[in-house]
């Protein structure tokens, strides 16, 4: 790497993107404004809900009630006994429901007479607020009234209150440190507003150095400058991760000022103020600056990638907007309770920087957790670069040759017959079959569990053939419909062998960190009594079929179009991985994608592929069925010499399906 010509690249993206001002509003005047200007307004909005409810009027009214007791309550109700600051007004009403209903009051009392106990019961409608705050107010008042009157009988009858009425009273003792009781609180707010600022200050610059270029013609002009092709890529992700740096200190600065403006009031106002040490809190900000500038990088490097796909500043606000909603819907995991950092949540990105910020803020320093935080996001913003890297050497990605029009949005007597599926055409029909298997499969497991898997099914394997119809193509070609020869067949028997034990092998090495029985426990609630044929043909044989059809048939033809068959395998195989939904599953589930469509595309059928997915599942449902009659299977998890074992299998029988499979012709994509 040239880094004379890095420095002097990286020094004209800085300058590019500090020229606007949108850049400093948005990294340097909103997080110094917007973090006290929230503080206030959340603060006068508190008071103002509190003084708005103590001072409101509440109207009740009484329906069949004895004026002994109307009279009683009352009084109780207007008394400061029981120190609320409430005002209830009774009024007098001949129809309270009526009443109530068109909102003239905000409550009525009902009582019910027994031997020894008065039973008031309190209508009121929990859609209006002043109705609903009311009746939470008159089941304190009544509630404490009640007491009073115990006490009261009690000590009529010369009998002790204590020992008959509150014979067992509990007491609390706060072990928590003031330090760690106010990081719980900010532990949840904190990771928040932090990773939302982060976001947005990286947003602007990220789109500037790549759709920006682009819209204002100066991309080609760069490309064509006597420049790597590395050093320019790193340049603007610099450019772009400084930025977003920088606005990490700015945010942990304007948070600091409110931190000591709330430590300088609780001096001021608390009696023990004075144990509140400030200085405790700054190895857990140091650690976490740390984590949240590699979290910095991977969020640049994501959101460059993103928008290194767009034509304009228009376009790359577009694409971006999906990825701003899942980061903040992550981010709010600081806001559950009982959500704690572990080895698998520190693997997952956001969430694991809201986990690490709310333990450091409650001095929980778990060193190994905390490293794998860092080293997860180092690795995903390295991955991120390098992906980025990819589409800067892709000019029909930078310049959108490959962003053509998606034809299942055209007119179909527009489009020419034997056309080819586009990547964004195939991406567009997996997001659609995906929440179709969420929502309708999650509707419909409730009531049919069978169902539930079926449907979702149906449309992964329907949708991609209905899409493949309306742009006029080639069934034959896209979905590889002929028969497989019987070197095919031997070949695709080789690999399931070997990459079926691979997979395992990765899969037990996984379960030894991240315990996780739950898709054995899935599949029996599933099944339930059914029988072992049924379960081959719903777990192994409807996979086989759908799952083929859209990842490859559709999706990988889509992708051999724009890229080599390599990375095409490597896209179509992780997005295999991914569609399972289970964090632990995807790299196994990858494993067996690439060899399902390496075997798609040198047999040029369909039917080789859905042979090894049915045989891996086929044997899922086996292992379910007879694994306890099997004394190895028994173990939770694998042991090491089963584990070598399978390794060797995967040794053997992946290069041998290869050679097989490979002795053939590779499978072009025909256009007609």
């Amino acid at each position: 790497m040239n880094y004379k010509q890095l420095k002097t690249l990286y020094k004209k993206e800085i300058m590019d993107v500090l020229r606007d001002k949108k850049t400093l509003l948005t990294m340097v005047v909103l997080p110094v404004l917007l973090y006290p200007v929230l503080f206030v307004v959340i603060m006068q909005v508190m008071n103002l809900i509190i003084t708005t409810q103590q001072e409101s009027t509440y109207h009740i009214a009484y329906k069949g009630v004895g004026d002994a007791e109307r009279i009683a309550l009352n009084d109780w109700i207007a008394g400061d006994e029981d120190e609320l600051d409430y005002i209830i007004k009774e009024v007098e009403s001949d129809n309270p429901q009526e009443d109530l209903e068109n909102e003239t009051i905000d409550a009525y009392i009902t009582t019910t007479l027994t031997d020894n106990q008065i039973t008031y019961e309190i209508h009121y409608l929990s859609a209006v607020t002043n109705s609903m705050t009311l009746s939470d107010m008159l089941e304190e008042e009544i509630t404490s009234y009640g007491v009073a009157q115990a006490e009261k009988n009690i000590k009529e009858q010369g009998l002790d209150v204590q020992s008959l009425l509150h014979p067992v009273i509990a007491e609390y003792t706060d072990h928590s440190s003031n330090e760690s009781s106010m990081g719980s609180i900010l532990g949840s707010i904190i990771p928040f507003l932090m990773i939302t600022s982060i976001l947005t200050s990286s947003i602007y610059p990220a789109i500037d150095t790549t759709a920006g270029e682009k819209e204002r013609g100066t991309l080609e002009t760069l490309i064509t400058l006597p420049v790597g092709n590395m050093e320019l890529i790193t340049s603007k992700f610099l450019s772009a991760a400084t930025l977003a740096v920088v606005s990490v200190f700015i945010n942990v600065l304007s948070m600091g000022g409110i931190a000591l403006y709330l430590f300088t009031t609780i001096n001021a106002l608390s009696e023990n103020a004075e144990t509140f040490q400030l200085g405790s809190f700054l190895p857990a900000i140091l650690i976490a600056i740390v984590c949240i500038i590699a979290f910095a990088l991977f969020i640049s490097a994501v959101v460059m990638c993103i928008c290194a796909f767009a034509k304009s500043f228009k376009e790359a606000n577009n694409y971006v907007t999906p990825l701003t909603l899942v980061v903040i819907l992550a981010s709010y995991i600081g806001f559950i309770p009982n959500i704690e950092l572990t080895a698998k949540t520190s693997w997952i990105p956001v969430v694991n920087i809201c986990l690490l910020m709310k333990n450091l803020l409650v001095f929980k320093y778990d060193f190994a957790l905390i490293s794998m935080v860092l080293l997860s996001n180092v690795i995903y913003a390295f991955v991120a670069v390098w992906f980025l890297s990819k589409v800067y050497n892709s000019e029909s990605i930078l310049f959108g040759e490959a962003a053509g029009s998606i034809k299942l949005f055209e007119w179909r007597k527009n489009i020419k017959k034997g056309s080819m599926p586009s990547i964004q055409e195939s991406l567009m029909i997996l997001v659609v079959a995906l929440l179709l298997m969420i929502y309708l499969g999650g509707v419909l497991s409730l009531s049919n569990p069978v169902l539930g898997v079926i449907i979702p099914q149906f449309f992964i394997g329907v949708l991609p053939v209905l899409a493949c119809i309306y742009i006029k193509g080639n069934a034959k070609v896209i979905f590889g419909l002929k028969p497989p020869k019987g070197r095919d067949i031997l070949g695709a028997v080789c690999l399931f062998i070997g990459a079926s034990s691979l997979g395992l092998v990765v899969s037990g090495l996984l379960s030894m960190a991240f315990p996780d029985n739950g898709l054995n426990q899935e599949y029996q609630e599933l099944l339930g009594d059914m029988s072992f044929v049924p379960a081959l043909l719903l777990i192994a044989l409807t996979p086989a079929v759908c799952e083929e059809l859209m990842f490859r048939g559709y999706m990988l033809t889509a992708f051999k179009q724009k890229m080599s068959l390599q990375k095409a395998i490597l896209l179509v195989s992780v997005l295999f991985g991914i569609s399972h939904m289970s964090l632990i599953k995807v790299i196994p589930t990858a494993i067996l994608g690439a060899a399902l469509a390496y075997a798609m595309d040198k047999s040029g059928s369909i039917f080789a592929s859905s042979l090894i997915h049915f045989l891996n599942n086929g044997l899922s449902v086996f292992v379910l069925f007879y694994g306890s009659q099997i004394e190895f299977l028994n173990d939770e998890q694998m042991g090491v010499p089963l584990l070598v074992i399978l390794a060797v299998l995967s040794l053997i029988f992946i290069p041998v399906g290869i050679s097989v499979m490979g002795k053939g012709r590779p499978h072009q994509v025909e256009e007609s």
